[in-house]
């Protein structure tokens, strides 16, 4: 396949009549746009697919009815490759109820055999030395007609994935990874779809709120919350009505006009005429509701017993030592999403451990042993962390010998 192979998609018909190529193709190159930095609730706007030979960029906002290639999608016999997928995944499950078996990751396995650049970019570059164009990334993909230079960047996104994927299958075959890299895809391929509703504890995250006292923190609640409201009304992303830092700047300064507005950057004449009066009534309401603010955000579960929290120090520092005795990485040993959930189960043999999802046959007997004499017996806490903290220091002064 060429760079040149593609063909732009955007009726229904046309797209039905892909069904045979997309059935019959035993590998699928696939990838998606979207549209979240001009929209309050993201779409996916295109569909890239290449297979046998060809690249199909699809206009998701005309083609609605995705079933030939959903049904190919969840063919296990056929392959399907994305770079950096769950984002992929989330989308065409949530937008069309699309589900993935069988998906071979590029991202995951750049990194599960230690590369330190895990771009598409970077991995074309140095495979096929050919530099792509991601200048185009924040474009706005709802917009219609596309310019040609935009269905170049969408083609340019699918067509080196298939060779791509056998090139990294055997590195990760060098590197005794495979199976390591089969459990992420599968579990990448799992991934739930959703919309997340409206944090109303949300601001809480935003940098800067920790530095500010009660009627701040009261104040900037109120203001995110007049924030979500504009902004699912004009159907944009939050930070196009009022940024982060102008939020943090109006609830450290408590205005208490639309002139004290004016000093603080972010609100241009146009803003000030569109938001001025509603961001002043947000800081009365939030003066008003400042008693009842706690500094501390809600107890969202009881901290992990100290027992759990031991197992997973512990096994932090084995797998530090285990990444450079056998010089694979540590995600390959132990990512860090199976290491939190081996600490909560805290298994005391081999059955158990393998009872872990995701766990795996050859991790279980690389690695089982080890793992267990840790969960069946681990330290106390504080000399958990004391070997973790040598680890570390070990690690600081071979960089810097």
């Amino acid at each position: 396949m060429t760079r040149e192979d593609f063909e732009y998609v955007d009726d229904q018909s046309a797209f039905d009549a892909l069904a045979p190529i997309f059935a019959s193709a035993p590998v699928l190159a696939v990838d998606t746009e979207s549209d979240s930095l001009y929209r309050y609730r993201e779409r996916v706007c295109f569909l890239q697919v290449a297979a046998g030979g060809k690249a199909y960029l699809i206009d998701t906002l005309a083609v609605r009815d995705l079933k030939p290639f959903a049904e190919a999608c969840a063919n296990p016999a056929q392959v399907k490759v994305l770079h950096g997928a769950d984002y992929d995944v989330t989308c065409l499950r949530r937008d069309f109820g699309v589900a993935f078996e069988n998906l071979f990751d590029t991202m995951v396995a750049s990194q599960l055999v230690g590369r330190e650049q895990l771009g598409l970019a970077a991995l074309v570059r140095e495979f096929y030395g050919v530099e792509l164009d991601k200048s185009l990334t924040t474009h706005d993909w709802g917009r219609r007609p596309l310019d040609a230079k935009y269905v170049r960047y969408l083609a340019d996104d699918v067509v080196y994935l298939e060779d791509l994927r056998s090139k990294l299958l055997a590195e990760l075959e060098r590197a005794d990874a495979v199976e390591a890299a089969t459990l992420e895809f599968r579990r990448v391929a799992e991934s739930a779809a959703s919309r997340e509703p409206f944090d109303p504890e949300g601001f809480r995250r935003i940098k800067g709120a920790r530095d500010l006292n009660q009627a701040g923190l009261s104040v900037l609640r109120e203001l995110c919350i007049l924030r979500d409201a504009r902004a699912r009304a004009e159907d944009k992303p939050a930070f196009k009505v009022l940024g982060n830092q102008t939020l943090i700047d109006v609830a450290g300064s408590l205005p208490r006009d639309v002139g004290d507005l004016r000093r603080i950057q972010g609100f241009s004449d146009f803003v000030l005429r569109k938001l001025g009066a509603d961001v002043i009534d947000a800081v009365r309401r939030g003066l008003e509701g400042a008693h009842a603010m706690s500094l501390r955000p809600p107890q969202l579960g009881k901290r992990p017993p100290e027992e759990q929290q031991a197992v997973a120090e512990a096994l932090r520092a084995w797998r530090k030592a285990a990444s450079e005795r056998d010089r694979r990485t540590t995600m390959a040993i132990l990512p860090n999403y199976l290491l939190g959930r081996v600490a909560e189960a805290r298994p005391r043999t081999l059955d158990e451990l393998a009872a872990v999802p995701f766990f795996g046959e050859e991790r279980l007997r690389r690695y089982g042993p080890e793992i267990v004499a840790l969960t069946a017996s681990p330290p106390p806490l504080d000399e958990a962390r004391r070997r973790r903290r040598a680890a570390g220091a070990r690690d600081a002064k071979n960089d810097g010998d």
